[in-house]
């Protein structure tokens, strides 16, 4: 799911020190991980009958009746969750049942008999009031205007799940049910929800049912109920195993825009489909939701904003984002909320793989380094520090982290695998888990046994542990031999918001000569340096780690290929190029490394360097090359706050031309203020750059 105001990151509400007093009343006092009411009993379906959904008053009035098999002997007492609804009685297999409790979340029924492993009976419960909503304006059952809908999950709510906000029910991820729902809304609005509309009927009193049923099984906060004054679009996919129904239900203002907007929807339903195997439902389908209540990943009827109704592409990173999830969440849902990546992360990547299957694989790239930089420069700020994408604390489940991040290392295992082991085994994956739910363990130790890879160390380093690795080239040694050269790479990891290092690092390192022609082989390399020697046909004139970027480590990287004068903007790396002077077409890549540099083989005391980033310049340079190179600076927490906060106003440059060499001060222009601007290398060199400035005492006036 996504808020309709999030562009590239989930600013959620762990910056809310305590809870309200509204939530504190419906937050379930059990270990949510622990204690599941799914242990003991398994509800296999729901009727949920909403006979009354009042616009003014904000309440709803229904009753819901569902069968349950008990997993246990003696069961003697029943235990389902409704929120803030009040309920009126209880039937238990057509009896009335006065002998029940409702406190908090939890109706505790207990039974005149009890029952064994196996057992069916069926639960008749009816209920009104005002239904829940999250404290964070999100999740629950909302009204507005001429509209009511569910969200089904909260943000602030633990446990997040929220069918309970609408019915009572089994309310976690492990439940799955099939599910009947009849929605009864005055004749000028339409009621919508999961699955199959069976029919409409209509009432004397200017009201009608709609029912709705579901083929496959859902966890409850997924089955949705959506009602309001809705224009109805339709269409059919022709998928790869049935011909599947499109409803768009949306305002009718924007019935002349739907067409438009989801122009690309069936080109993106072939790219997973491609990928993931067939669509999993029996529908695919969009409804309105009014007043920035987001979108939510309802089972074949996602809530998607009336804003992203806009009749051009610009949004449809948004509904690929919501489709994903049929795969990635519905018909495989995460074990628990600490596995809340599985959902979301992935989703993430989506934004990204669907691009690939559309635009082409640079588009993937572009989109996966812009995410890329965002997570490097913001995502400890976002969620409060570094957080291991497993086991995430339930007060930033829906953070930065698990979606953005999450979505990197999706990225970085595709790499780590290699496309057809990658790809054919999350493909097996969702079928193996299909209509059930998985954890972080699962999808490790099935990817390790299909690919035949032990994936234990990519998840102990990518997974299990905050933070990121950076690698970098330390140095290159090269030599001839009889039938053409070694190279002996040395390659260094250090750590951004970690104390552990990464290991059985799968690395692509490419070597290039003077005329283009390329190399790339693997070292494999555990710990904080390691070395290999790799024999090439040509003398290198150009080694990089990752060219292809296929690792999301603690690096942003661009390479443009110039064949003119004029900038060059180096986006994802705070830096431009001015091109001076240019004979043949020239290579340059750019590195922005999210780690300090060495502080090292300083050229003279009192000069501090940078505590967070540094420049790498490198590629193949035609002779007669000239260019300046502008780098940005900013007193921001997430760049050189504390390095311009301690550096007064002696800001300086520092360069060399590699690794273990000293660093110089270089000539530079600087423009801007004292918090921000830029500073401009007036003949651009291969090497490291890296901010710095000198103590007061040690101030050369001559070179300020």
């Amino acid at each position: 799911m996504m808020k309709p105001i999030l562009i590239a990151f989930l600013t959620l509400f762990f910056l809310l020190n305590s809870r309200s007093n509204v939530f504190a009343q419906f937050t379930e006092k059990e270990n949510p991980k622990t204690t599941l009411y799914s242990d003991t009993i398994d509800a296999v379906h729901y009727g949920i009958h909403l006979t009354d959904i009042n616009l003014t008053k904000k309440t709803i009035e229904g009753y819901t009746e569902i069968q349950l098999v008990s997993k246990t002997r003696n069961l003697s007492t029943l235990k389902l969750e409704l929120a803030s609804l009040s309920v009126d009685s209880v039937f238990i297999s057509e009896i009335k049942n006065n002998n029940f409790s409702h406190v908090g979340n939890r109706i505790s029924i207990t039974l005149k008999r009890a029952i064994n492993r196996g057992d069916t009976l069926r639960a008749l419960i009816y209920y009104h009031g005002h239904p829940f909503v999250d404290p964070s304006g999100w999740g629950g059952f909302h009204f507005s205007g001429d509209y009511a809908l569910n969200l089904g999950v909260g943000f602030d709510a633990i446990p997040h799940n929220l069918g309970k906000a609408w019915f009572p029910c089994i309310d976690d991820f492990h439940d799955r049910a099939l599910f009947d729902v009849y929605l009864s809304v005055t004749n000028d609005k339409k009621a919508i929800s999961g699955g199959t509309l069976i029919n409409v009927t209509e009432h004397n009193n200017n009201t009608s049912t709609w029912h709705w049923k579901t083929k496959y099984t859902l966890p409850t906060y997924l089955i949705s109920a959506t009602t309001g004054r809705y224009e109805f679009v339709e269409d059919t996919y022709n998928g790869l195993k049935e011909r599947i129904p499109i409803t768009y239900y949306c305002r009718p203002s924007d019935k002349e825009k739907t067409a438009s907007t989801f122009i690309n929807l069936k080109s993106i339903l072939r790219v997973f489909e491609t990928y993931f195997g067939p669509y999993p439902f029996e529908r695919i389908g969009y409804t309105g939701t009014p007043g920035g209540l987001g979108a939510m990943e309802h089972a074949s009827n996602i809530s998607y904003p009336f804003s992203g109704w806009t009749g051009s592409t610009d949004n449809e990173w948004w509904y690929a984002h919501e489709l994903s999830h049929m795969w990635f969440g519905d018909q495989v849902t995460c074990a628990s909320a600490e596995d809340m990546w599985l959902n979301e992360g992935w989703a993430v990547w989506c934004e990204s793989l669907y691009r690939e299957g559309i635009y082409g694989k640079q588009a993937y790239k572009d989109n996966i380094r812009t995410k890329l930089k965002d997570v490097l420069q913001k995502t400890d700020l976002t969620d409060g520090g570094y957080f291991a994408l497993y086991g995430i604390p339930q007060t930033i489940t829906y953070g930065s982290t698990v979606y953005q991040k999450g979505g990197q290392v999706a990225h970085t295992l595709r790499g780590y695998m290699g496309d057809s082991l990658f790809f054919g085994g999350v493909k097996a994956y969702l079928q193996k888990y299909a209509y059930n739910y998985a954890s972080t363990y699962d999808l490790r130790d099935f990817l390790s046994t299909y690919s035949g890879i032990d994936l234990k160390p990519f998840f102990e380093a990518w997974v299990f542990t905050p933070g990121f690795p950076h690698f970098s080239i330390d140095s290159t040694v090269t030599i001839n031999s009889k039938s053409g050269y070694n190279s002996t790479v040395f390659i260094r990891q250090k750590l951004k918001g970690r104390t552990q290092y990464a290991n059985a690092n799968h690395l692509e390192i490419t070597f290039m000569d003077s005329s283009w022609h390329k190399f790339t082989d693997t070292i494999v390399f555990s710990g904080a340096a390691r070395n290999k020697t790799f024999h090439l046909p040509f003398a290198p004139a150009l080694v990089m780690v990752d060219m292809d970027e296929k690792i999301s480590d603690a690096t942003t990287d661009e390479f443009k290929t110039i064949k003119s004068t004029g900038e060059f903007e180096f986006r994802q790396t705070f830096c431009k190029l001015n091109v001076k002077q240019i004979a043949d077409s020239a290579l340059v890549r750019i590195t922005h490394s999210w780690v300090a540099p060495d502080s090292l083989n300083l050229l003279q005391p009192g000069i501090h360097i940078s505590y967070t980033r540094y420049w790498t310049v490198d590629g193949i340079f035609p002779s007669g090359f000239q260019a300046t190179g502008e780098f940005t600076y900013k007193a921001s927490a997430t760049l050189d706050k504390k390095l311009l906060a301690d550096s007064g106003d002696s800001l300086i440059m520092l360069h060399r031309p590699g690794a273990g060499q000293r660093w110089e001060r270089t000539s530079f222009i600087r423009r801007g203020s004292k918090t921000e601007g830029s500073i401009t290398i007036d003949h651009l060199q291969k090497g490291e750059y890296a901010l710095g400035f000198v103590d007061s005492q040690y101030i050369d006036k001559t070179k300020k």
